[in-house]
């Protein structure tokens, strides 16, 4: 009599269903007795619109949400990690502290989304389209952000360790304070990005378009950026220590007091650059191009300025003491005598100090 009962309990429960006059889930949910916050982990809801609904702190861990509307949902707090919501619409939606480890965001559209102390680490992202989303604090530890959209996102103070953000678009992007310690960001845009306090080091920037981004007080020990294009960027008292910067633009840089210690800049850009007390101590300015460089107080000590092309560039105050010197274009003889007896080496001096071609 109970498998009897239960039997027809089912069947009813399924004509109610099937009889009710919405297709919308939260109300489907309740007319069979589930709620969507607890009883849909692990359950396949592609393709379901589920568009403002209230799923604060749902349980919907390894739920597949692939094409899923979700737009304007509040999921604040709510436990997504493992779930598949590539190609969902979850623009506007509140994600704020949700859970969203491993998750699969791929192609998925979180503009304006609400992502601030979210932990997305090891989540993928690639092609997702973040434009103005806040993801102010957000664990992004190891995920995969290659090809997405970024631009005028807020990601101030988020982790990014590891992460891979090749070639995503971070045009004006907020960046202050965030943990980017040895992710790849080749040929990421971060144009009039602000990257100010940002821990860059060990970072791999190569190729990656900086015009007019904001480094003040960045840390950028051993990060490469080699081909980077630099036109123009603020890195006042910034680490680049070590820094690999072979062929990059940094014409026009503001780069006074900025820590280049150890650098390579073989064949960069430095024309107009401002390196005034600039710390190139030891740097590699092998076929520089220095035109019109400021380098007035900078330390030079024991760097290689071989090559370099220093047409109007200003070296009062410097110290160049056991800098060397050879072939350069822009220095007029009295100019090297001058810069001998402050210590330079040049390869070309004789012992009488005569110079020679």
């Amino acid at each position: 009599m109970t498998d009897d009962k239960s039997r027809l309990d089912l069947q009813v429960l399924i004509q109610q269903v099937l009889a009710a006059q919405t297709d919308n889930l939260e109300q489907l949910a309740a007319i069979a007795g589930l709620t969507l916050a607890e009883d849909f982990a692990e359950a396949d809801l592609s393709h379901t619109s589920l568009s403002g609904t209230d799923l604060i702190e749902a349980n919907l861990s390894g739920t597949d949400l692939k094409s899923a509307d979700l737009s304007n949902a509040n999921l604040r707090g709510a436990d997504l990690r493992g779930a598949n919501l590539s190609h969902a619409n979850l623009r506007g939606a509140d994600l704020r502290s949700a859970n969203l480890r491993g998750a699969n965001l791929q192609d998925a559209d979180l503009q304006h989304t609400l992502l601030s102390s979210a932990n997305l680490s090891d989540a993928n992202l690639s092609h997702a389209d973040l434009g103005s989303a806040d993801l102010n604090r957000a664990d992004l530890r190891g995920a995969d952000i290659r090809d997405s959209k970024l631009y005028a996102a807020d990601l101030s103070e988020a982790k990014l360790r590891a992460a891979n953000i090749g070639r995503a678009d971070l045009r004006g992007a907020n960046l202050k304070g965030t943990q980017l310690i040895r992710a790849y960001m080749g040929g990421a845009d971060l144009r009039g990005a602000d990257l100010g306090g940002a821990d860059l080091s060990e970072a791999d920037l190569s190729d990656a378009k900086l015009t007019s981004a904001k480094l003040r007080g960045a840390n950028l020990k051993g990060a490469n950026l080699s081909i980077a294009d630099l036109a123009g960027v603020t890195l006042i008292r910034a680490n680049l220590s070590g820094v690999n910067l072979i062929r990059a633009n940094l014409s026009g840089a503001d780069l006074i007091r900025t820590n280049l210690s150890g650098a390579d800049l073989s064949g960069a850009d430095l024309s107009l650059a401002d390196l005034s007390l600039a710390n190139l101590y030891l740097a590699n300015l092998c076929s520089a191009n220095l035109i019109r460089a400021n380098l007035s107080i900078a330390e030079l000590g024991g760097a290689s300025l071989i090559g370099a092309n220093l047409s109007d560039a200003d070296l009062r105050g410097a110290n160049v003491e056991n800098a060397q010197f050879a072939r350069n274009q822009g220095i007029s003889e009295e100019t090297k005598r001058v810069l001998i007896r402050r210590g330079a080496i040049f390869e070309d001096t004789t012992s009488d100090l005569v110079i020679s071609y």
